[in-house]
């Protein structure tokens, strides 16, 4: 088996091709060792290894592609211009020096399978080296006609290896193939004609003997070269080129609608803006820093320890969630100060957040309160309609941040969320962008009339790698299923959605270029975060969620740092509160429920004047099954197109 994992298909066992009663996919073996010796090794390593599970009744069947090549990798498409050249001249060579062993009498049929591939997305590039997956298949609704494969093969290698023919994959269309290739030889040899009319008439024989449809394949003009320098003779008439253009500019005019805004299918959210190589560079360091974390997380298991009264530590004495085991005078809802890189993320409803001195631990406001009030759903309208969502959060009492990509080209911005209880027009103060060019993707709102709580900065130079943090925002897969963001949508000024919250830990920290920098974690995002805070276990945003860039094992969850943020802030009339303190974070005790064993083997009855008395919880009342609920309010539905402030 290859070395490296790269990515995991699913397939239909229908469109598999067989050869000699068994599916080509579960032949590699043989692929190769017809290959071994005949191509060089960068041809032959052109075939992904497959792995196949054919599936049962609930699960498709999928194949797992491996391959020797080292690191990550994607579709050709994906190439700008220079990478797709050099892919393409590649992949033409590999392939040329393959297609004269079509003609094996006996690998040549598993061969030509091979060269049949599912699409041109099973076309990738790793390391700048061409490779195949879903080979050996073809897509759903293409029969394995010659004529169909024909087509077929002329939009996936027939860009790159072009062929009278699909590759032969029965014993008749290989004796064809070949009485076609010597009477093409003979017919441009002048010396010995009659032999050249003679061999054309077998040719032609064997041709009618492989079926009219192999002989109308055969007629089928050559599809346009590939990249390359190579001077080719058989050169594709201008008129060829008239569908190819049509269909070009039809796919140009299709695109150009989806970008209007108010007709665009996907809104501008948590786009990808940086390039390649800078996407090599984090997932190198997040590579490293995974495999740091796995090391830990190892020698916490190895490690663990379940104390007498049922505390959970692991080496160094402390508790998944960095606290120290409780001391002989604490109890459940104790205040006690952790370790700000603990095993798992501490619960943010006992997070505490640190207020003017205060050590009541009751009267400390919670991490999970502070990210309900301060975050806030951006919600934009055009043309009368809901246009993009989004997430921001509160930089001052009347100032909100978020992303432009949020609210570029739209006309009007709202905020919302639990604490506002309704819908509030914002203005833009201020703007920066595009990434691409700027290094900053920054909107700053002000909504008159609001003195609201606010998040503080953080601003410094340690490090904040493996520290948790949870972000913060309205992601539009689960404001999907939200009753109350369809109500908001249908024109309830009054619905308010849920936030969602998901917690991680810093991966790294890295300059993008001398203007943008970038914390990359790995607290889940999607569409929807863009603009939301990346906060960290002491209430102080660190970050600006802003995109998500999507591999083949993983994403990138970015967030832009603080420090481009202050310096966009600068001349706005805007001052955040910038701090600069490590992050101790304080948690309140857990409770831990203890069940005491019995004395003896017998549980005394409820009769039985031993029976303890059967107490409610603290704070509770027995309940009453005869009582119901109270029906809720019922509440005026004001008109969300022109909310009232």
């Amino acid at each position: 088996m290859a070395a490296n994992f790269f990515t995991k298909t699913q397939i239909s066992l229908g469109n598999c091709l067989e050869i000699d009663g068994s599916l080509a996919l579960e032949q590699y073996a043989a692929l190769q060792n017809a290959l071994a010796g005949q191509v060089s090794p960068q041809a032959a390593a052109l075939f992904a290894e497959p792995l196949v599970s054919k599936g049962n009744a609930e699960a498709a069947p999928t194949v797992s592609w491996y391959t020797d090549l080292d690191g990550d990798g994607g579709p050709i498409g994906t190439l700008d211009d220079t990478a797709l050249k050099a892919i393409e001249t590649k992949l033409s060579g590999y392939l040329r020096e393959i297609k004269p062993l079509l003609d094996d009498s006996d690998d040549g049929r598993l061969i030509a399978a091979a060269l049949h591939i599912k699409n041109p997305e099973s076309i990738w590039s790793i390391r700048g080296e061409p490779i195949l997956l879903d080979w050996g298949m073809l897509p759903e609704g293409v029969t394995q006609t010659p004529q169909a494969r024909q087509s077929h093969f002329n939009s996936t290698l027939g860009r790159f290896l072009p062929l009278g023919a699909a590759p032969p994959i029965t014993a008749e269309e290989q004796a064809a193939r070949k009485l076609e290739k010597a009477a093409a030889a003979q017919a441009e040899t002048p010396s010995n004609p009659a032999m050249a009319a003679g061999v054309a008439g077998a040719a032609g024989a064997a041709g009618a003997a492989a079926g009219a449809t192999a002989a109308t394949a055969a007629q089928t003009p050559p599809p346009p070269p590939p990249h390359t320098t190579e001077r080719r003779n058989d050169r594709v008439p201008l008129y060829a080129w008239l569908p190819l253009l049509l269909l070009l500019l039809l796919f140009g005019g299709v695109l150009v609608w989806l970008l209007i805004p108010g007709t665009r299918l996907f809104q501008p959210q948590q786009v990808a803006i940086i390039d390649d190589a800078q996407a090599v560079q984090l997932t190198e360091q997040v590579n490293r820093d995974l495999q740091e974390r796995l090391d830990r997380l190892q020698a916490a298991v190895d490690g663990a320890q379940c104390l007498p009264d049922g505390t959970l530590t692991v080496p160094g004495g402390l508790t998944i969630e960095g606290l120290l085991p409780p001391g002989p005078n604490e109890a459940p809802g104790d205040r006690a100060e952790a370790n700000p890189q603990p095993i798992l993320p501490p619960d943010p409803a006992r997070t505490l957040i640190p207020s003017g001195g205060e050590t009541d631990p009751l009267s400390q406001p919670r991490l999970l309160a502070l990210l309900e009030d301060r975050t806030v759903m951006i919600v934009t309208t055009l043309n009368g309609r809901v246009g993009s969502i989004g997430s921001g959060f509160f930089i001052s009492p009347n100032a909100v941040v978020t992303n432009l990509h949020v609210i570029d080209g739209m006309e009007q911005v709202f905020i919302t969320n639990r604490s506002l209880g309704k819908v509030h027009q914002a203005q833009v103060l201020k703007t920066m962008g595009p990434f691409n060019s700027t290094g900053g993707d920054y909107a700053l709102l002000q909504v008159p009339g609001l003195e609201h709580a606010y998040y503080n900065v953080l601003q410094s130079e340690a490090s904040l790698k493996l520290q948790s943090v949870i972000a913060a925002g309205y992601p539009g897969d689960v404001l999907g299923t939200d009753a109350k963001f369809a109500a908001l949508r249908a024109g309830d000024a009054n619905a308010v959605p849920d936030m969602t919250l998901t917690d991680g830990v810093v991966n790294t920290e890295q300059a993008l270029s001398p203007t943008s920098s970038v914390v990359v974690h790995s607290a889940p995002m999607s569409k929807g975060n863009s603009g939301g805070p990346l906060v960290d276990m002491c209430g102080r945003v660190i970050g600006v969620n802003t995109f998500v860039r999507q591999g083949n094992m993983r994403n990138l969850n970015i967030a832009l740092s603080t420090d481009g943020l202050v310096q966009f802030l600068e001349g706005s009339g805007i001052r955040p509160d910038v701090v600069s303190q490590a992050c101790v974070p304080q948690l309140t005790r857990p409770a831990i429920e203890r069940v005491a064993q019995a004395p003896t083997d017998t549980v005394p009855s409820p009769e039985s004047p031993d029976a303890p008395a059967i107490q409610p919880l603290p704070g509770t009342a027995p309940a009453d099954p005869s009582a119901t609920p109270p029906a809720p309010a019922p509440g005026a539905i004001p008109n969300f197109a022109a909310p009232t402030e």
